[in-house]
């Protein structure tokens, strides 16, 4: 393991962004994507490694690994959150003969990808906002879990900020909400962010409000609820869609407020970008800015949903082939023989 902060990633080098429920894996070359990205659904492999084996190309040497995961460092590589995989160092690198391994949480993955970001990569909601490119940035979103993460001006460069910001309470803000709250599934007594704020949360928030209803739910499947709200075929999927939106925008306040995140908020994920007509709305700009007595500061600040279908695995390979500028401290998280 090393203390250096920023060491050369040797090419080719594997890339992979692990979800609870999908794996991304990419090969790259100092000059760019060698190849398609191709994505394997982690249920449906053993381990991290035997998957690792089935996307690693034969007839390449592969030097480097750089992997995105969700869940907290520990001191043999990362637990993952929502997942039956672990990253552990040693076995990964026997397991696949890769000399050099670096970890990053996925959400430093997508914070990674902010500079590299185009106009056309995100769709912006907060018309007041004023450009601040040197300030930090925050980036979150609902996909098998809720992730978060911070990107952090250090010096000349940039440096990521991990977090598990998802688990933060989640409490109604009017009548109609804490009757739905009541009938929430909660963990050992509370509702985090996660709790709504996710695939499984978006199914919990709507089973909850048929509940307040007196309604037998008709749906069960996340995709399900969001199509159905999007069509309006179902008042309470609606409902849901609106309530998901507006809670998703408070914890993004929540969150640029507490890091002051004057470079913007960014809101990554599947769920966000296909709730896009939901958002469009208005109902997710007005949560994020209702936040007294600080509504004209969050009116500077930057709010967009990341439009890019792979921002994680665009922010590994920006690193990988320019490590110096993000300052990223690597010890704990880097692996060589």
């Amino acid at each position: 393991m090393t203390r250096n902060t920023t060491p050369p990633v040797p090419f080719p080098a594997l890339l992979a962004d692990i979800g609870g429920t999908n794996a991304r894996f990419q090969l790259v070359d100092a000059d760019g994507p060698r190849g398609d990205v191709c994505e394997l659904v982690v249920a449906e492999h053993e381990s991290l490694e035997a998957a690792t084996q089935l996307v690693m190309p034969k007839d390449v040497t592969i030097k480097s690994a750089v992997l995105a995961g969700a869940g907290p460092l520990k001191p043999t590589g990362r637990q993952l959150t929502n997942s039956h995989w672990d990253i552990v160092a040693e076995t990964f690198m026997d397991r696949t003969s890769i000399d050099n391994l670096i970890l990053f949480n996925d959400f430093e993955a997508q914070a990674l990808a902010l500079p590299f970001l185009k106009p056309e990569d995100f769709h912006e909601l907060n018309p007041q906002a004023i450009e601040n490119e040197r300030a930090t940035k925050a980036v979150l979103g609902p996909g098998t879990g809720l992730g978060v993460g911070l990107l952090v001006r250090s010096g000349a460069g940039f440096t990521t900020v991990a977090g598990e910001g998802g688990h933060v309470d989640l409490g109604p803000r009017n009548e109609r909400e804490a009757a739905i709250w009541q009938h929430l599934d909660r963990i050992d007594g509370r509702i985090s962010g996660e709790q709504v704020l996710c695939g499984r949360g978006m199914a919990n928030l709507y089973r909850a409000t048929c509940v307040a209803d007196g309604v037998t739910p008709a749906l069960e499947k996340p995709a399900d609820i969001s199509e159905a709200g999007l069509d309006g075929s179902d008042p309470q999927a609606v409902e849901t869609l609106h309530i998901f939106a507006a809670c998703l925008g408070r914890i993004a306040g929540d969150l640029a407020l507490t890091s002051f995140s004057k470079g913007g908020a960014y809101i990554g994920g599947g769920i966000a970008r296909r709730l896009l007509p939901i958002i469009d709305e208005g109902g997710l700009l007005e949560a994020f800015l209702d936040k007294a007595p600080h509504r004209a500061l969050l009116e500077t600040m930057k709010l967009a949903v990341v439009t890019c279908p792979q921002p994680a695995l665009l922010g590994l390979s920006g690193y990988a082939r320019a490590a110096a500028p993000f300052a990223v401290d690597l010890e704990g998280r880097h692996w060589k023989r």
